[in-house]
């Protein structure tokens, strides 16, 4: 066995800050408590259940005691419970279990912002900057989110500004009218459905998706998505698109 001598700083860092994350296990059902219910933006839940079965759980979400919810994590904390409800999901990997054997996910603690809108400023620019740089553009950033709640969001913010997206990008999310969006960068990311499915898959949709979700109304779903949540119901069955009369 190999022999690896490490050397720490831990009393210099503790002498320069006094802040400090720490990592900590709760139990699941007090995790999905802490959803943002105005997060706008879209997940692909599908995906990412399979990048848990694949992976493991190795991206913690991070509480803000300010915002008094996950300022990362929302979509990750959803699909793990969408696991564990579902019965047929392993524990996944670095995933605890209490003593009466319900999962427990580490949550990071301690990065708690000044304000409530920083914390909502910080959340949109978390989930922005993995997509920055080469050649995205802002259609790129804006197909993360519904928009209609975006454009609450951001008008809420008042002086905290945004370091993704500059007050150019901000107002194309004012035009409500979606005719005058190029079709062909909408239709990159984003489609428009109606469809006809089993109430299992409605109910599972509604546990995902909260009170943004409204059966038989039009909504904006990302593809992948989609598709992830109706394989599980439609199998090998076409699947038919229905607009309404």
């Amino acid at each position: 066995m190999q022999t690896i001598k490490t050397c720490t700083a831990s009393g210099l860092l503790t002498f320069m800050t006094s802040e400090k994350l720490r990592l900590e296990y709760v139990p699941l059902s007090t995790a999905v408590q802490w959803d943002w219910i105005e997060n706008p933006k879209l997940h692909d839940v599908g995906g990412i259940i399979q990048s848990i079965q694949e992976y493991g759980f190795r991206d913690p979400p991070s509480f803000d005691a300010t915002l008094g919810a996950f300022a990362q994590g929302n979509g990750r904390t959803k699909a793990l419970a969408l696991m564990r409800r579902d019965g047929r999901y392993e524990r996944p990997r670095y995933i605890g279990e209490t003593e009466d054997g319900e999962w427990a996910i580490p949550v990071f603690f301690g990065a708690d912002s000044k304000s409530i809108a920083a914390a909502q400023a910080f959340a949109l620019d978390a989930n922005n900057l993995v997509l920055t740089g080469g050649n995205t553009e802002v259609w790129d950033i804006l197909a993360l989110y519904d928009r209609q709640q975006l454009a609450e969001l951001t008008a809420s913010l008042g002086d905290q500004g945004l370091v993704t997206l500059d007050d150019d990008s901000l107002q194309l999310l004012q035009d409500d009218d979606e005719e005058e969006i190029d079709p062909k960068r909408q239709e990159k990311w984003t489609f428009k459905i109606h469809f006809n499915a089993p109430r299992e898959l409605l109910d599972e949709l509604q546990g995902l998706m909260g009170p943004y979700f409204v059966p038989r109304s039009r909504r904006k779903l990302m593809p992948e998505f989609f598709t992830a949540m109706v394989r599980r119901y439609c199998e090998d069955s076409p699947v038919v698109y229905v607009e309404e009369p």
